[in-house]
């Protein structure tokens, strides 16, 4: 924006006049006078482009996609996560100077080109892609985003964006150290009956763990017993009636954990003088009864920051090289453990 004569000589106090003989190179201002009419110049050009550029970063926004397969593993869950992570992302693109849109996707019946589209237009300064249910096939459709890119909860490893996941495999290490270290060996993980990257490199880590700890391993110490909590409850059930009781049951996530406890209630089952217990991720308390579940706890506020402080970076500077960060877990004890 071109700055005016009319402003220099107010914001100076002296004449327009004196400020077009300096501004044009004409005899009649002191040396002095013609140098604080330029610098004070420059000032006013900077500070215009400062606003310009403000002004155009408010009207850009950073794109929440949140790319799912109608699993309800996060979004439309029966534990609301998703509430806490949008504040998160909306209260760090606000401290950016950027509004933000959320935008939710169905692989399985929207138009992603759509999407791409909209992602690659000039009001977008970047893409944080919220990748919890998503797999391989459907990232590819997402190729053709050209902006600055961060993932959650999913590693493709193809190295074209940071990714921010969960360091699955260390949370299961803990989960099996614990209870080693209180002597239950007999271990039975059981699992939700989706198959995403968050699930997989959970039982990975288990079997991990057991193989690593000199506990025998077998494919089928990993159960697969429902995703909803009245699915598992009911399978569970069934479960508890059929088969002898291990040391420990290991719980893939809050439906496994409170569809568990429900079925131990129900068959007069007591926590932990008949079986030990730990869950991955905390629930809450008033889903446990009586129960105080020891827990892996999963840091679902910290990994959108993170995620966010990436995506900072690369809207300012492309990075060639891309991260991929981990974020730990740590076991808060309860009394569900002998």
């Amino acid at each position: 924006m071109k700055v005016k004569a009319a402003d220099i000589a107010r914001g100076l106090q002296i004449s327009k006049a004196t400020v077009s003989l300096a501004l044009n190179g004409k005899p009649g201002v002191s040396e002095q006078t013609r140098q604080e009419i330029l610098d004070y110049k420059r000032q006013l050009e900077s500070r215009s482009r400062e606003k310009a550029a403000s002004v155009m970063k408010e009207k850009q926004v950073i794109k929440i996609i949140f790319m799912h397969r109608d699993l309800k593993v996060a979004y439309g869950s029966e534990l609301d996560l998703w509430t806490d992570v949008l504040a998160v992302y909306d209260r760090e693109a606000k401290k950016m100077g950027y509004s933000l849109g959320v935008t939710y996707v169905n692989v399985l019946k929207d138009p992603v080109e759509q999407i791409v589209n909209e992602c690659n237009m000039d009001s977008v300064a970047g893409v944080i892609l919220c990748a919890t249910e998503i797999q391989k096939q459907d990232y590819e459709l997402l190729k053709n985003i050209h902006k600055p890119m961060v993932i959650t909860d999913n590693d493709f490893e193809d190295n074209s964006h940071h990714r921010v996941c969960i360091d699955n495999t260390a949370a299961l290490k803990l989960a099996v150290d614990y209870l080693r270290k209180r002597n239950c060996n007999d271990i039975i993980y059981l699992a939700n009956d989706i198959d995403i990257y968050n699930f997989e490199q959970r039982r990975v880590g288990f079997k991990q763990a057991m193989i690593n700890s000199g506990l025998e391993f077998k494919p089928d110490r990993i159960i697969p017993v429902g995703r909803t909590i009245d699915h598992v409850n009911e399978r569970m059930k069934m479960y508890l009636r059929e088969n002898r009781l291990p040391d420990a049951f290991i719980m893939e996530n809050f439906q496994v954990s409170i569809g568990t406890i429900k079925a131990m209630k129900t068959e007069g089952i007591l926590i932990p003088k008949d079986i030990s217990l730990i869950g991955v991720d905390e629930v809450p308390s008033y889903a446990t009864y009586d129960c105080k579940l020891t827990t892996i706890k999963i840091d679902h506020v910290n990994r959108p920051y993170i995620a966010m402080l990436l995506l900072k970076r690369e809207i300012k500077e492309r990075m060639p090289t891309k991260f991929k960060v981990m974020s730990d877990c740590l076991l808060i004890e309860g009394n569900s453990v002998k």
